[in-house]
């Protein structure tokens, strides 16, 4: 449960955005104003402009005279997201390989440090924040700023499902252990070997979400 105290740490955008990653908020839920402010303990003006982003990231649609629900990810949509995931993943691996610093496999190999206390933890959905995070230094360190961008829009969708992959049966460690795998691959400077592991990775992520949502019955 994401407790009230959190929204005066962040902004109201990100305690929805949270609260419907981690299913607090459930897919195909009605979100009012009103509800959400009186929840939250605060004006409906924040409330509003959180849901007017979150609308734009594809989070919550407006259906006329039914309000504005969260988002159900079908299998077909899930599908179509890991496919162009793979395709951005595998080529900021291989752009990273053929670029990469000490500096940048630090800051890369940091975030596995605190993935493995979170793991040990059981902390899934902090677990699942410092698996998004991974993936987008990964695309800020590939120098490109294209693939970059296009990461951190697609980062909101993809977020969605992490927690759910990372809740299954040891892939938490399995994760990690592929993170470790990837950092190598970079740090070998071969391009190719680094994309075809991210790629790998990416496939596996892909399993566990899809296992996870057809288990939920979508």
């Amino acid at each position: 449960m994401i407790e009230m105290t959190d929204v005066k740490k962040n902004s109201v955008y990100e305690y929805l955005y949270n609260a419907i990653r981690t299913g607090e908020i459930k897919p195909g839920q009605t979100l009012t104003e009103r509800g959400l402010a009186e929840k939250i303990g605060v004006s409906r003006t924040p409330v509003r402009e959180a849901i007017r982003k979150l609308e734009e990231q594809g989070i919550v649609t407006h259906e006329p005279h039914k309000g504005v629900k969260v988002i159900t990810l079908s299998v077909g949509k899930v599908a179509q997201l890991y496919d162009v995931r793979e395709l951005l993943e595998g080529l900021a691996a291989r752009k990273l390989a053929e670029r990469h610093t000490p500096e940048g496999i630090s800051e890369l190999a940091r975030l596995i440090d605190k993935a493995e206390q979170e793991a040990v933890a059981n902390h899934v959905h902090e677990l699942a924040r410092i698996n998004s995070e991974f993936h987008l230094t990964l695309a800020r360190l590939s120098g490109n700023v294209y693939l970059e961008a296009i990461m951190n829009m697609l980062q909101t969708q993809i977020g969605l499902m992490m927690s759910a992959s990372l809740s299954t049966s040891g892939r938490p460690l399995q994760n990690i252990s592929e993170h470790k795998m990837l950092i190598d691959a970079i740090r070998s400077g071969d391009g190719e070997f680094a994309e075809s592991i991210a790629k790998h990775h990416v496939r596996n992520a892909r399993e566990h979400a899809m296992q996870k949502l057809t288990e939920g019955g979508e």
